[in-house]
């Protein structure tokens, strides 16, 4: 499944805008127009006999363009902040309804003809790599040998039957999985697929753990694995994205470690 083209971004958008606020100017404070109306006062109101020195007729003029090019930069800023929460919020939008690694999630939730996805970066060369899944329980459902794997990233989709590693889908021999469960059909006969095999059915939607271990430097580790998440909605405040998780969790957009293209 590719990711969703959001419709109407501009009514999602309006969704997670931070509304416009109005800044009334304090009592202390001289604006530029103030300063203005201020300095022409002041030349209107000189002493004919005593004008206003040269040099202090310059240095208002430089303090009027200070005053000028700071509310410039404070009306420049505040159109990027703008335009950056914006983005963000677009951003975020556009993942509602995918699947998201995320740093910290060790649990992954399967949905119905859905994958469930895994995700770890090997910081060196590991041997006899070992997949076992566990149900949200920490029961031990299936146990998979992946070989050998360089270091770098590495990422794992199971759809409760079928196995993929890095993009390629896993030769598995369906008699020495732990779940032998086949269709049937209204005779209660098995269903048989092309070849003559029965039809294995695969593990039902919930909550699975993956584990995986292998040899490093001649010595047996746990390589940890992240989970994949799916975005139910989007959060903004004050100009922070908030990405809400299937199961409860939130995450910022800077924890997510990979978009999946499903």
């Amino acid at each position: 499944m590719s990711i969703n083209e959001v419709s109407n971004n501009g009514a999602i958008l309006d969704q997670y805008r931070t509304p416009e606020k109005t800044t009334e100017p304090k009592d202390n404070e001289l604006g530029r127009d103030a300063f203005l109306e201020l300095m022409v006062a002041q030349l209107n109101n000189q002493n004919p006999l005593e004008p206003t020195d040269n040099q202090a007729f310059v240095a208002q003029l430089a303090q009027f363009s200070s005053v000028e090019g700071i509310d410039k930069l404070n009306t420049t800023a505040e159109t990027m902040m703008s335009n950056f929460s914006s983005t963000s919020a677009l951003q975020a939008s556009s993942l509602v309804g995918q699947s998201v690694i995320v740093a910290g999630n060790d649990t992954g939730l399967l949905l119905g003809n859905g994958v469930v996805s895994g995700y770890t970066e090997l910081q060196q060369s590991a041997a006899d790599i070992k997949l076992t899944i566990e149900d949200e329980n920490g029961q031990v459902l299936e146990q998979f040998s992946l070989g050998n794997h360089i270091s770098g990233p590495m990422s794992v989709r199971w759809d409760g039957l079928n196995l993929m590693v890095d993009g390629k889908i896993q030769d598995i021999d369906m008699d020495s999985l732990n779940r032998q469960e086949y269709y049937v059909n209204e005779d209660g006969e098995q269903v048989l697929d092309d070849y003559g095999n029965p039809i294995p059915v695969p593990y039902p939607p919930g909550e699975y753990v993956f584990r995986v271990s292998g040899m490093v430097g001649g010595q047996s580790e746990e390589l940890g694995m992240q989970m994949s998440s799916t975005v139910d909605s989007v959060t903004m405040n004050n100009g922070s994205v908030t990405l809400n998780l299937a199961g409860g969790q939130t995450a910022s957009l800077s924890e997510i470690k990979q978009i999946l293209d499903e």
